[in-house]
């Protein structure tokens, strides 16, 4: 537990720095699939790699993996998080994707009101606001059915997997940041294969050795130490404060998928983007509090 007085800078910094990396991440999901891998592929096997080098650093070093239910809860919410977002970004705009899962901050609200009992204040209604009306206008104005694509529907999940998972992680009986990063790739991975099955593609083979090798390696080399500092941060900051450290991810992928892809970034989208990392602020300096941070650890 950290001092209600204060909170090491380190954490927050290798959290901007992963935020970075995160928000970069859709290049290397599109440079897999231009490889010949899908989307749900590259999840199974870019998980597969981390799990295999984290699991295989565990055996040498003899670390056992001990994880409360609580806190395997939310490990297993943020890989579902990561599986889901890692689809959106193959199914929808990347633009459009990044800014959806930064709805967070308004399922945090909501959830913390309605299962864990806590008040309803002025800027929650402030951030529910902020946040409902920034996706009202990164969907274009259009909230139809018809107008949610699948990408777009499982970039929302993957905001309500990493509200629900981070506030779980952080509230839980302390683990090692190895045994929680196994815990979200594996689970990461098994919902990605759940996704080929439900959807009918095929498994990823050694068929495309190239594509597939590349995956494991990414896995490895890329999203293993990217996926392990958040774990680490998830337990040493607050949910709100973790989400709005997130936001750089917004820059990073968004300025990035328009500048790559070409991708529409219109009005509409950059005011939406504004209200969404309003929403985000406005939650960070409400969890900065002392009072807020203390009554979030009991």
């Amino acid at each position: 537990m950290m001092p209600a007085t204060g909170r090491p800078l380190t954490p927050v910094l290798l959290t901007f720095c992963s935020a970075i990396l995160w928000g970069l991440w859709w290049i290397t999901i599109r440079w897999i699939e231009s490889m010949g891998l899908s989307g749900a592929q590259a999840g199974i096997v870019c998980n597969l790699g981390a799990a295999l080098a984290i699991g295989g650093y565990m055996l040498a070093t003899r670390m056992q993996l001990r994880l409360s239910a609580r806190t395997l809860l939310g490990a297993v919410l943020v890989g579902l998080a990561f599986a889901c977002y890692s689809l959106s970004l193959t199914l929808s705009d990347v633009v459009r994707a990044i800014l959806l899962f930064y709805l967070a901050p308004a399922w945090s609200k909501i959830i913390e009101w309605v299962f864990l009992g806590q008040c309803w204040q002025g800027t929650s209604t402030v951030t529910l606001i902020l946040s409902l009306g920034g996706a009202y206008l990164v969907l274009g104005g259009d909230v139809s059915l018809a107008a949610i694509t699948l990408g777009d529907a499982l970039a929302l999940i993957s905001g309500v997997a990493w509200a629900i998972g981070a506030a779980l992680i952080f509230s839980g009986q302390k683990s090692t940041t190895s045994a929680l990063t196994l815990a979200t790739v594996v689970s990461a991975m098994l919902l990605s294969l759940a996704f080929a099955w439900g959807t009918g593609e095929a498994l990823p083979t050694m068929a495309s050795a190239p594509a597939f090798g590349t995956s494991l390696a990414v896995g490895a080399i890329y999203l293993l130490p990217v996926l392990g500092i958040t774990m680490w941060s998830a337990q040493r900051l607050p949910p709100g404060l973790l989400s709005f450290l997130f936001t750089l991810e917004i820059v990073a992928g968004v300025v990035s998928g328009a500048l790559l892809l070409d991708e529409p970034f219109g009005l509409y989208r950059m005011s939406g983007g504004v209200l969404i990392i309003g929403a985000a602020l406005i939650e960070a300096i409400a969890a900065l509090r002392p009072t807020a941070i203390s009554e979030a650890k009991r």
